[in-house]
């Protein structure tokens, strides 16, 4: 393992414990309050049945609040312990599991991915597929959490020596920082690009992210069929 591989290993371990303290973060200031505003919802109008006050209108217009909040609750929650199911990697080929991952996404979040591949053999090691899993699966999250569309791009090129996986949306975009040298790096908000890095470094690949303010965003990695 190289000197850079290293440095991955001993990085990843605190980068996993931060993702499931922001999964944690995510349901309690995403769903947890919007069922707690459902459920405000319903006392109110219970409260105004019980003093006469309530009218067929207002129970409409509740009922369509709650429902609402009740649906995008379910589609966070599913989204969320969508990381905590990965398929049976092993068994499964490079291309299955990411057509898997990416139906999961269109299915939870009901937004669209237009997925493209080249190259017919897509074996590859068991640590790449599990790499390029969740590199899609994060890169995925950020576009719908983020990037204020509601599709994205997926490209999937593999060859005899390497495997090549780019995410592109034409979203809001942002200023990346830098990923690797002295100046890459650390920052708690970057915990999604720091475990790319991490990631795509323990397989001896590479990581580049693209973008710009209102300009949309680009990853690409780039890994060794066989770690």
């Amino acid at each position: 393992m190289s000197s850079d591989e290293h440095l991955a290993a001993r990085r990843i371990l605190p980068v996993t414990e931060e993702e499931l303290q922001r999964i944690i973060l995510n349901i309690h200031d995403g769903p947890v309050q919007k069922l707690f505003a459902a459920l405000s919802q319903l006392n109110l109008m219970q409260g105004r049945i019980g003093e006469g006050e309530a009218q067929t209108e207002d129970w409409q217009t509740c009922l369509t609040r709650v429902s609402g909040l009740i649906e995008s609750s379910l589609t966070e929650i599913k989204t969320s312990l969508g990381v905590f199911r990965p398929p049976e990697f092993a068994r499964r080929d490079l291309l299955s599991v990411l057509e898997g991952l990416i139906l999961q996404h269109e299915e939870f979040t009901g937004c669209r991915v237009d997925f493209e591949t080249w190259g017919e053999a897509w074996s590859a090691s068991l640590p790449v597929k599990i790499a390029l899993y969740r590199i899609l699966q994060e890169s995925l999250s950020n576009v719908y959490r983020h990037a204020g569309v509601e599709s994205a791009r997926v490209i999937l090129s593999c060859d005899h020596k390497s495997v090549r996986l780019e995410v592109i949306d034409e979203g809001r975009g942002f200023s990346p920082p830098p990923l690797t040298g002295p100046e890459g790096t650390e920052r708690s908000e970057h915990i999604g690009l720091r475990g790319m890095r991490e990631r795509v470094s323990l397989v001896g690949g590479i990581v580049a992210v693209e973008s710009a303010v209102g300009k949309g965003t680009h990853i690409t990695v780039e890994v060794p069929r066989d770690e």
